[in-house]
């Protein structure tokens, strides 16, 4: 069947679509982060180099990360589109380093030991230790003043983004008109078709899989493989501390009351509005008697809360908002505030129904936890300290020795490759590293975790290689089946939507019934709407239809899916759009004024990609 499917459709494969995949990298920085780096680049900015270390240790990464989402999807075009994604990202970095540069744009000190000091990474025990950002520093081979300066550049870089905002205009006209669209609804219902229900229907024979394993050799490749021994060093391979004593203990206690303190908690039911006018209307209802859940069932904008009445449930200070605390925090309960209103633009009535007081654990009741908590702070400084001796030995002897140094096991890893998600993302990327695959030598200190750290060195490595026919034909028959099954749904689809189109209501009816198919009837749907197969961004894409008519559409997803989206009708909400929208359509507004931005310092540059390098 696939010989005649491919004799039908000239270019076939064209059918198969393969959507664009957009990869957010969080890369701003990263490039003043990574040590290690040479002399080498992949690109130049103005005659500055886009360092090509940095470049390939995350490509590798990111490589991984798609890999395993996609499976056998993951191809030679998405594995271009990544490159040029990274490339183009680290390019503009460094296009947004030289423009903070030109503008004398800087970052005061105090704001850099900020950042620094709410890092989650440098925390202990809920506060910065000095020790652990040194040692971590050192573990990674940062010094303090080079980590602060990266830190610098990057929050000087973060400056010309927040210098944007407010500085967009849009008019009341503009706005109205975007929240028109975007306050749509449409009424749909739509036939989701999969490939997976129509593979059966396709055969493939040997002499395809043949043909197409070998003009697609190179998809059919086997990375280079290696085995890696390691030593690992963790919280439990410390001895174990002695018992504190009571003194300690209630030292600890002092320093760690917080943890024992359960603090004053309230139970509130609240009404959220938009309208000033409305909830002044709703608090009189109730000042006169009116069921407050009832009120809230039917008026509250919270949908999480407003079907049980607008109940909260119980909740600590600092979690509902400023404005809310103070309100719930001064009533009694029974009490129904004033009217709270919030910086977004909403309105809260609140109405608080329980009190639970701030109670605190005593000494004698949590003295086993105390013991724990001491013993493992005491563990933890045991292995801190043991770490720089660690590093120290693991980069001057075998790993062999640095086991019977520390008295740990010297275990190997299985064969893996850099795709591999069998060990952390960490262990793979130091396997694969210059240092460790090519040059022999054991790598630095990787931490896995806050209590595990290990050091990795080459056992034995396996070459690249191309996969036989023999190995993968099973695989080929897959992607053969898929591809005509996909073809199949396409124009199935098709034929569905042609046959509404023309009124065809027999033939209609005949694929329907045919192929098992039934309408999936969504009703009215926002933008907001969520719906599988992207069902809700086609929907809006589809013309309107004239009043009392439908447009019908057949619509190719991906190499998976086929849709046919039938809209019946189009409205737009009876009000107005509140303030809130604005906030919404200014900061879209800021976002599309740094792409710009961004657009326009690259015209102006002179940017040079070592494409072979790529």
């Amino acid at each position: 069947m696939l010989s005649a499917i491919r004799n039908k459709s000239k270019g076939w494969v064209a059918y198969v679509v393969v959507g664009f995949i957009t990869i957010p990298f969080a890369l701003f920085g990263i490039q003043d982060y990574v040590s290690g780096s040479s002399n080498a680049s992949i690109a130049t900015v103005d005659g500055e180099d886009v360092d090509i270390n940095v470049y390939y240790q995350e490509l590798n990464t990111q490589q991984r990360n798609l890999q395993q989402q996609l499976g056998a999807a993951y191809s030679q075009e998405i594995d271009n589109a990544l490159k040029q994604t990274l490339i183009d990202s680290m390019i503009n970095e460094k296009l947004l380093e030289n423009f903070a540069n030109s503008l004398d744009v800087v970052t005061l000190d105090d704001e850099v030991r900020s950042v620094i000091e709410m890092n989650q990474a440098f925390i202990v025990d809920g506060k910065f230790s000095e020790d652990r950002y040194s040692q971590l520093l050192r573990l990674n081979s940062y010094s303090p003043a080079g980590y602060e300066i990266a830190q610098s550049k990057a929050l000087t870089r973060d400056q010309i983004k927040r210098n944007l905002s407010g500085s967009a205009f849009m008019s009341s006209t503009q706005i109205k008109q975007l929240n028109d669209l975007a306050s749509q609804e449409r009424e749909v219902s739509y036939i989701a078709l999969n490939t997976s229900d129509y593979e059966s229907q396709v055969s493939v024979s040997q002499s395809e899989i043949s043909d197409y394993f070998n003009e697609n050799r190179s998809n059919f490749i086997e990375g280079r493989k290696v085995k890696v021994d390691f030593v690992e060093l963790s919280l439990a391979d410390m001895e174990e501390p002695a018992s504190p004593d009571e003194e300690t203990l209630k030292s600890l206690y002092d320093d760690n009351l917080e943890l024992y303190t359960n603090s004053e908690r309230r139970r509130a039911q609240h009404i959220l509005v938009e309208n000033e006018e409305l909830a002044k209307e709703l608090l009189e209802q109730i000042n006169q008697g009116a069921d407050f859940s009832e009120l809230a069932i039917v008026n509250s904008k919270d949908t999480s809360s407003n079907e049980k009445g607008g109940d909260l449930g119980f909740f600590e200070k600092d979690l509902m908002g400023a404005e809310f605390d103070e309100a719930a925090f001064a009533m009694n309960v029974g009490e129904v505030s004033e009217i709270v209103s919030t910086d977004y633009g909403y309105f809260h009535i609140i109405k608080l129904t329980d009190i639970e007081v701030e109670t605190v654990q005593s000494f004698d009741d949590v003295t086993e936890q105390l013991v724990a908590l001491n013993k493992k702070n005491v563990s933890k400084k045991m292995l801190f300290d043991s770490l720089e001796e660690f590093a120290s030995l693991a980069y001057e002897e075998s790993l062999d020795m640095v086991a019977d140094q520390f008295g740990l096991e010297l275990q190997t890893s299985d064969y893996f490759a850099s795709s591999s998600n069998q060990y952390d993302d960490a262990f793979v990327s130091a396997a694969f590293s210059e240092t460790v695959i090519d040059e022999g030598e054991n790598s630095e200190v990787i931490e896995l975790s806050a209590e595990k750290f290990v050091v990795l060195s080459l056992s034995s490595a396996q070459p690249e290689r191309e996969k036989e026919l023999d190995e993968v034909k099973d695989q080929v028959a897959s992607i053969l089946s898929n591809i005509g099954a996909k073809i199949l749904i396409d124009n199935l689809s098709l034929a569905i939507a042609t046959a509404l189109v023309s009124g065809d209501e027999l033939m209609t009816n005949k694929l329907l019934t045919d192929n098992e198919l039934k309408w999936n009837k969504e009703g009215w749907i926002s933008r907001a709407k969520e719906l599988p197969f992207d069902v809700t961004s086609i929907a809006f894409s589809i013309p309107k239809p004239i009043e009392g008519e439908h447009t019908y559409s057949s619509r190719s997803v991906d190499s998976l899916t086929s849709l046919v989206i039938d809209l019946s009708g189009v409205r737009l909400p009876e009000e107005d759009a509140d303030t809130g929208i604005a906030a919404l359509y200014m900061s879209q507004a800021n976002n599309e004024m740094f792409v710009s931005l961004i657009k326009q310092l690259r015209e102006n540059a002179d940017i040079k990609i070592f494409s072979d390098l790529l």
